[in-house]
C-alpha cells in the first residue's frame, strides 16, 4: 500500500504535471516553429497576428494593382513613342508635297505614304491593354495601397491629341466648290458630313437645271438647325443641333414612289421623315454636285459660311450600327460601296480618296486648321508633336510615381512581415534550452516522487513496528 495524499507527495505530484505541460508545449514550438500554437499560448498575440496577415494580404493586392498599372503604363508609353515617331514622319511629308520639283507621280506617293500613317495611327488610338482602352480619354481609378486609396487617372486621348482639324472654309460670300464626275444612280444613299462650328447655309446639293427644283439640298440655314429639302421642299428637320458635329442622312427610294430620310449627329439616330416622291437620279440636265452653296435658277446662292472636315458619300443605306462606330473614324477609302471621300486632313483637299477619282473643283475656299485658324500644312505639327510630348510627360510622371508605391508597399510588407516574425516565430536557441531546462524538471519531479512515496512507506512500517513493541510490552 502507497500513501499519495501527503502534502510533500503531493507538491512532487504538481510539480511534475506542471513541467509535463511546460515540456509538451515546448516540444509543440519547437517542432512547429511558431510561439502560439494554440489560442491558449496568447490569445492577445493571435489577434494581432491575424490583423496584420490581412493587412499583408491587401499589401500583396495593392503591389499586384500597382504592378498591372505599370505594365498599362509602359504600354501607353511604347505606343505615345510610336506617335511621336509619325507625326515626325507626317510633318516631313507635308513639306515634301509641297516641293515645286516633285512631279505629280512623286506628290501622290507621298500622299498615299501620309494618309497610311494617319490610318496606323487611329489604330494606335483604338489599342486596348486586357480589353481595357488605352487611349479613349476616359478617366481611370485603381486602388493603390493596402488601405483602399483610391487614385484617378485622367483619360489620354491619342486621337485628340493628333487631331489636324484641318478643313476646307467657306467665307459665306462666294466660296463654293463642284463634283462634276460625281453619280449616284442607286435608289439607296447615304451622305456624310463633317462640319465646324458656326455654319451656317446649303453644305451640299444637287439641282435639276431644268425644272430648277431640288433634287437634294443639305441645309445649315436656321440657327444651326439642319434641313434636308428634296424636289418639294423640306422633308427632314433637327432643331438644336450643336456646333462641330458629324451629319448622316440615308436615303431610300427604292419603292419607286418616295424617299425615306434618316437622319444622325455624331452616330446617334434623331429623326425619320418621308418625301413625297422618288427622285435622286444625276439626270444629264442636273447641275454639278455642288458643295458650299445652292441655285437660284442658274445663279448660285445661299453661300455656305463656316468649315467642312470631311464628306463621305455611299451607294447603300449605312446601318445604325456602321453609322454609329465610324463616324469619327478615319476611312481607307476602299470601303465597299464607298463612292465618295473628302478627306480634309490629308495633303490634297481636293481629292476623293475612294476609288472613283470624283475629286472636287475648288474657288475661293481657303484649307485652314481651324485648331490655330492658320493654314492648313506643316505648322499643324508643331502642336501635335507638343500634344503627344505632353502626353509622355504624363504618362512619365504616373510610372515614376507608380513605380514609388510600389517600393513604399514592398517596405511595408517587410516590415509587418518582421512584426509577425517577432510574435509568431519561435526562438529556437531559448526555446531548446527551455525544453531542456523543462526536461531536467520533469525527471527531478519524478525522482522526487518516487523518493515521497518510499518515505511514506518507511515511515507506516516505522509506525507498524512501534505499535507491535508498544502491545508486547504491555501484555
Amino acid at each position: 500500500m502507497r500513501i499519495n495524499s501527503d502534502s510533500i507527495s503531493n507538491y512532487a505530484l504538481n510539480k511534475l504535471s506542471e513541467n509535463s505541460t511546460l515540456l509538451l508545449s515546448s516540444l509543440s514550438r519547437i517542432s512547429s516553429g511558431k510561439k502560439i500554437t494554440t489560442a491558449v499560448d496568447d490569445p492577445a498575440g493571435l489577434a494581432q497576428i491575424s490583423k496584420l496577415k490581412n493587412q499583408n494580404i491587401r499589401i500583396d493586392s495593392a503591389i499586384n494593382n500597382n504592378q498591372n498599372l505599370l505594365s498599362f503604363l509602359y504600354t501607353q508609353d511604347s505606343l505615345l513613342e510610336k506617335a511621336v515617331k509619325a507625326s515626325k514622319r507626317l510633318s516631313e511629308l507635308s513639306v515634301l508635297y509641297n516641293d515645286i520639283t516633285k512631279n505629280k507621280s512623286d506628290k501622290n506617293n507621298y500622299k498615299l505614304e501620309y494618309d497610311a500613317i494617319l490610318q496606323s495611327v487611329q489604330e494606335l488610338s483604338e489599342k486596348k491593354y486586357n480589353g481595357v482602352s488605352l487611349f479613349s480619354g476616359e478617366s481611370m481609378q485603381t486602388i493603390i495601397d493596402e488601405s483602399g486609396n483610391v487614385r484617378e487617372l485622367t483619360g489620354i486621348n491619342l486621337k485628340e491629341a493628333f487631331k489636324t482639324n484641318w478643313g476646307l472654309n467657306f467665307n459665306g460670300v462666294d466660296d463654293y466648290g463642284d463634283i462634276p464626275n460625281l453619280t449616284i444612280d442607286s435608289s439607296k444613299y447615304t451622305i456624310e458630313l463633317k462640319l465646324g462650328e458656326n455654319t451656317s447655309g446649303t453644305a451640299i446639293g444637287l439641282m435639276d437645271s431644268a425644272s430648277m427644283k431640288n433634287h437634294f439640298l443639305l441645309d445649315t440655314n436656321w440657327k444651326n438647325n439642319i434641313s434636308v429639302w428634296m424636289t418639294e421642299g423640306e422633308v427632314l428637320t433637327e432643331n438644336a443641333i450643336n456646333d462641330e458635329y458629324s451629319i448622316s442622312i440615308t436615303a431610300d427610294s427604292s419603292n419607286g414612289i418616295n424617299t425615306v430620310l434618316k437622319a444622325y449627329q455624331n452616330g446617334n439616330y434623331i429623326a425619320t421623315n418621308t418625301s413625297a416622291s422618288s427622285i435622286m437620279n444625276n439626270l444629264h440636265t442636273n447641275h454639278d454636285w455642288t458643295i458650299g452653296q445652292d441655285w437660284d435658277v442658274n445663279t448660285r446662292t445661299d453661300y455656305f459660311s463656316g468649315t467642312i472636315h470631311e464628306i463621305r458619300i455611299w451607294d447603300d443605306i449605312r446601318t445604325d450600327e456602321e453609322i454609329s462606330e465610324n463616324f469619327e473614324k478615319r476611312l481607307s477609302g476602299n470601303e465597299e460601296n464607298l463612292i465618295g471621300y473628302w478627306d480634309f486632313d490629308s495633303l490634297s483637299p481636293e481629292v476623293d480618296k475612294s476609288n472613283n477619282s470624283n475629286d472636287i473643283i475648288l474657288n475661293g475656299t481657303s484649307w485652314i486648321d481651324t485648331t490655330s485658324n492658320e493654314g492648313a500644312g506643316p505648322s499643324s505639327f508643331s502642336r501635335i508633336e507638343n500634344n503627344l510630348g505632353q502626353l509622355r510627360a504624363i504618362v512619365g510622371s504616373r510610372i515614376a510615381s507608380t513605380r514609388r508605391n510600389i517600393n513604399m508597399l514592398l517596405e511595408s510588407k517587410q516590415n509587418l512581415s518582421s512584426a509577425i516574425s517577432t510574435i509568431e516565430n519561435v526562438d529556437l536557441a531559448t526555446e531548446a534550452t527551455n525544453h531542456a531546462k523543462n526536461k531536467i524538471l520533469q525527471m527531478s519531479g519524478i525522482q522526487a516522487l518516487d523518493i515521497s512515496n518510499i518515505v511514506s512507506e518507511n515511515i507506516l512500517k516505522l509506525i507498524y513496528h512501534l505499535a507491535v513493541l508498544i502491545y508486547l510490552q504491555s501484555s
